[in-house]
């Protein structure tokens, strides 16, 4: 516990945090920008230690702990990286992005509760897709009967393995936060009278943003992020250039 709240984690040391889950997907994201300010919290089971192919890559960072459960039982590692990610969601400023790395789907949750007040976070894992189509067997040459060979069936040519994803906890439309909130902000521009209060703001963002599976206060945040509007103290909207 006390790794987690060291007293040099404060905002100009941190640019993002990636929690991964030890036991049930110890891998990195492909594309993950690992930087010197990279927040890494390895979670393993009770007297476990990180994987050694991810103790390689996670390197000397200054900020990577692992995190082992004080006790076992079925679900306490989970318990213990939700835990955390609390505690950092609580500590960290709202800017800074979070990443969770499982295969766990009710860790899903963790991500999606984080979008819904607000922080950018993302769940990924490295198996794939649940559902995904699987190859077809490939052709096995039995041994022929009666001195006949049994034919092989050839694999079609459209069928593909499904490769390792990345998994956005929630939204249906493949979009990520940015991308939505940019949509929106590109709509905001283009109307003649836009919403100026912040009520009003939250009901339209519902109404055109509502099905890409963000809460229309996580796509508020991404816009003032952004620098496309500001909400003043009384709820009054101003957009940028306007």
């Amino acid at each position: 516990m006390a790794d987690a709240l060291k007293p040099d984690i404060q905002e100009k040391t941190v640019d993002s945090v990636l929690l991964i889950d030890g036991d049930n997907d110890p891998h990195l994201p492909p594309d993950f920008p690992i930087t010197p300010r990279t927040l890494v919290r390895v979670f393993v089971r009770v007297g476990a230690k990180t994987p050694r192919g991810l103790e390689r890559r996670l390197g000397e960072l200054p900020l990577s702990v692992t995190v082992s459960s004080p006790k076992p039982g079925a679900n306490a590692e989970d318990f213990v990286m939700s835990l955390h990610a609390g505690i950092l969601h609580a500590t960290l400023p709202m800017h800074i992005p979070f990443t969770l790395v499982t295969h766990d789907k009710s860790l899903a949750v963790m991500a999606q509760e984080l979008q819904r007040v607000g922080r950018r976070a993302e769940l990924w894992t490295s198996h794939p897709e649940r559902g995904a189509r699987r190859p077809p067997a490939a052709a096995v040459r039995k041994p022929a009967s009666r001195g006949r060979r049994a034919p092989s069936r050839p694999v079609p040519s459209s069928a593909t393995p499904a490769a390792p994803v990345a998994v956005s906890a929630a939204p249906p439309s493949g979009r990520g936060l940015p991308q939505i909130a940019a949509a929106y902000a590109a709509r905001l521009s283009r109307i003649k009278d836009p919403p100026s209060r912040l009520k009003t703001l939250l009901n339209d963002i519902k109404n055109r943003a509502g099905t890409s599976g963000f809460s229309p206060e996580a796509i508020l945040e991404e816009l003032k992020s952004a620098q496309t509007l500001t909400v003043d103290a009384n709820g009054r909207v101003m957009l940028k250039g306007r």
